[in-house]
């Protein structure tokens, strides 16, 4: 399993999928991109990031690494996107056949969501 950046999605996806999105597109930071609601695509910037004492690694929003424990500050900038961007999520359980695989491409013209499109779906 490599590394990759949630999605959250404001716009209601083709499919009416509502977990949780992931996507390899923005340098796979394990930080938060949104398409809002109304269909600009805000990207994630780490601002900076400090080391956190071993009393503070169990909070939720500090990350582990080799090297020690870290915090990230963030915040979010419209990026103005022009492209497509993939990104997808999964629901339910192989072992009892209920699993499926949900997968999208968004289309930004001059940083504005013009589609969503389902790719095709995996159940395997």
């Amino acid at each position: 399993m490599g590394m990759f950046d949630y999605i959250r999605c404001e716009v209601p996806l083709p499919d009416g999928f509502t977990g949780e999105l992931q996507s390899k597109n923005f340098g796979c930071h394990l930080v938060t991109h949104v398409v809002t609601k109304e269909g600009r695509l805000l990207l994630c910037r780490i601002d900076k990031t400090e080391n956190v004492t071993e009393a503070e690694a169990n909070d939720p929003d500090v990350f582990w690494s080799p090297t020690g424990s870290f915090r990230m500050h963030t915040s979010l900038h419209d990026s103005n996107f022009q492209g497509v961007v993939r990104f997808y999520g999964c629901e339910g359980d192989h072992r009892d056949g209920t699993w499926q695989w949900h997968d999208y491409n968004a289309k930004f013209v001059d940083g504005q969501l013009v589609t969503i499109e389902c790719n095709m779906r995996r159940t395997d």
